[in-house]
């Protein structure tokens, strides 16, 4: 059975049509810095927070994320492929929404829009989180002269994020994902010597303990966002010249990751125990030399954040474009468009300034849908509909282990989202610290 290609991605304004050789695109090594850009750094500072909620039991938690989302996104990738093998038009051209289209050809039209949804709720919630770690750490690196708060700094820090996000696609502006990828880097190595510095000199944290199960089950929603980037795969893969190899830049991606999130989560919850704030670089008190090494990694992440938006964002704009049928060029309507998103952005971070709250809620719901269970939904139905298990010369089939892998991957990544949900909404507090109702946000960070 051959499920209808979907109409909207056979208009010409859908899909642009490519040489057959294509001599742009990105590398291998350009996805893998699009990976880690785009995935690291909230989830970086949030992670010792993590830890603290579920004690060392945290550690095997960022593991089992880590494993689900490589072979979530390593199969999505191999999704796309399977309709490029059947679809030759999509082996030549961009395609503005690639991962909503992989659903509708599972799945059907409703599966598409389903998709969309997810993604655009996700992706608009992790920029607004962006904002507000943007507008922490520019808090506390002028506190000394300028002295706003984060509520303060949301609408200016808005300001400047304008001309990024008016970019097209991904390969319009592929640079910043090695700014991204770098900043993290030496902002991570640093803040795991400050760490160990803060050990050093103030010994271990003596409190290490599961406080309660809504705390523990929260971790899980953390340790999900930290890896939960699949959705934006497909857009980074339809960049490629050789979009067969993005499964490779998948693989190497996560590596990265998890070399830069164990040592900070261990580290972090080593010096600061069940005190480890949301944003691990507010735990840090006044040291002349930790100081040094703080602003020097506060300015680093201020650099991620500052790259990695257009980059989260940028699907999300594609997508309601499309719908609207605002043009492919810069003109006007994206500027508008593009305002307009940005000022509901910096409404909602205003309204939810509690960035860890929003972290552990969408890595639970929208992100553990998107990038742990409908991505072998999607490889299991395609191979159904379109492989041929019975030739050897298909690439693309999913045999028995495989779908056992599938199974177990999607009950445990659905039962551990519904736990952290449930722990997060638990303890959830909404409008408590609105900006706009409390006038003066003095604890952003305040779980």
């Amino acid at each position: 059975m051959n499920i209808e290609k979907p109409q909207i991605e056979s208009s010409p304004s859908s899909v642009l049509p490519l040489p057959i050789h294509r001599t742009g695109g990105f590398s291998v090594i350009t996805a893998t810095f699009f990976i880690v850009g785009e995935l690291a750094g909230g989830g970086l500072l949030s992670l010792p927070h993590a830890i603290s909620l579920a004690s060392w039991y945290g550690i095997p938690i960022i593991f089992f994320a880590a494993i689900c989302g490589s072979i979530a996104g390593y199969y999505l990738a191999k999704s796309w492929m399977i309709l490029e093998q059947h679809f030759p038009e999509y082996r030549h051209s961009l395609t503005r929404k690639p991962f909503a289209t992989i659903g509708h050809y599972a799945y059907g039209k409703w599966m598409g829009i389903f998709v969309s949804i997810l993604m655009n709720v996700t992706n608009t919630c992790a920029t607004t989180v962006f904002i507000l770690f943007t507008s922490d750490l520019l808090s506390q690196l002028t506190k000394s002269f300028i002295g706003y708060d984060i509520c303060q700094w949301i609408p200016i820090t808005s300001v400047i994020f304008l001309i990024p996000i008016l970019f097209g696609s991904p390969i319009d502006f592929w640079p910043i994902a090695y700014g991204a990828t770098l900043s993290t880097t030496i902002g991570s190595i640093l803040l795991i010597i400050s760490l160990a510095i803060q050990v050093k000199r103030h010994g271990t944290s003596n409190e290490f303990q599961i406080q309660n199960f809504e705390n523990f089950s929260s971790c899980f929603g953390i340790a999900f966002y930290a890896f939960g980037g699949a959705a934006a795969f497909p857009s980074f893969q339809n960049d490629m010249r050789d979009k067969n190899q993005f499964s490779k830049a998948v693989i190497f991606g996560f590596l990265g990751l998890l070399l830069l999130y164990v040592p900070v989560a261990t580290f972090g919850y080593t010096a600061f125990g069940i005190h480890s704030e949301a944003n691990i670089l507010n735990n840090f008190q006044s040291d002349s030399l930790l100081n040094i090494f703080i602003t020097i990694v506060r300015c680093c992440f201020l650099v991620h954040f500052c790259t990695v938006i257009p980059i989260t964002i940028n699907p999300v704009f594609l997508d309601l474009e499309e719908l609207l049928r605002i043009p492919k060029a810069f003109t006007w309507k994206r500027l508008l468009f593009r305002t307009f998103m940005l000022i509901l952005m910096t409404f909602l971070a205003a309204t939810f300034p509690n960035f860890g709250q929003i972290l552990e809620l969408i890595g639970g719901t929208t992100v553990t849908i998107m990038s742990f269970i409908l991505p072998p939904l999607f490889y299991m139905k395609l191979c159904y509909e379109y492989s041929d298990d019975k030739n050897p010369n298909d690439k693309y089939q999913c045999p028995l282990w495989l779908k056992i892998v599938f199974g177990i991957l999607i009950i445990m990544g659905t039962a551990s989202g519904i736990a952290s949900t449930f722990g997060t909404l638990s303890r959830w507090q909404p409008l408590e610290s609105a900006c706009y109702i409390a006038g003066h946000y003095k604890n952003q960070t305040n779980l």
